[in-house]
């Protein structure tokens, strides 16, 4: 079994309740839309300044994330006069493994083309579901994933984290709320 098998395997229950949660977003209104993009960017954040400051002597995967994906959310968020939250679960993040947090956020990706037919017609389409490169990230997540690096990491340590990347949106979604007012509030 490869690494990629057992994080699938291991977090399919999570991994099904996040996509639960984040289908009740109906990202086709505008107040759906802004929710949408404040909770990936709560929880995308930590997670890339994580793989951004990944202890070399650890790993070597600091420099192999090239995507910046928060970067596309803080221009959405602006444009949209939102302002963004600092990030969820910063302090279990900062210490969970680079390749749990990977196999997360590149699997996150999956969704975009998917998403994009369901805003068709709905208005402008925002820059992290159009900008962003998915037809890249998911094959780099793999190759990532089939690495010896991965054959050679600590399974559990793994998974924990891909837990912990999964927590990170459960809980950037009860930070945003479900209430236009949460949503006002976050306005600038």
């Amino acid at each position: 079994m490869r690494l990629r098998d057992h994080l699938r395997q291991e977090t399919r229950t999570l991994h099904q309740r996040t996509e639960e949660a984040l289908a009740g977003l109906d990202i086709r209104t505008g107040l759906g839309l802004d929710r949408f993009l404040l909770v990936h960017h709560a929880a995308v954040l930590p997670i890339e300044r994580r793989l951004a400051t990944c202890d070399l002597a650890a790993c070597d995967m600091a420099e192999r994330w090239p995507f910046r994906l928060t970067d596309l959310l803080a221009q959405d968020l602006r444009e949209r006069a939102l302002n963004p939250t600092e990030g969820v679960m910063a302090s279990a993040i900062d210490h969970a493994h680079p390749l749990g947090l990977c196999y997360v956020l590149g699997g996150s990706r999956l969704g975009a083309r998917f998403l994009l037919r369901r805003l068709s017609g709905a208005g402008p389409a925002p820059r992290y579901l159009t900008q962003a490169p998915d037809d890249a990230i998911w094959p780099w997540t793999l190759k990532l994933l089939n690495s010896p690096e991965a054959d050679s990491a600590p399974w559990d340590a793994v998974v924990k984290a891909a837990e912990t990347a999964f927590a990170s949106f459960a809980d950037a979604l009860t930070l945003v709320g479900a209430s236009k007012e949460s949503i006002d509030e976050l306005a600038v």
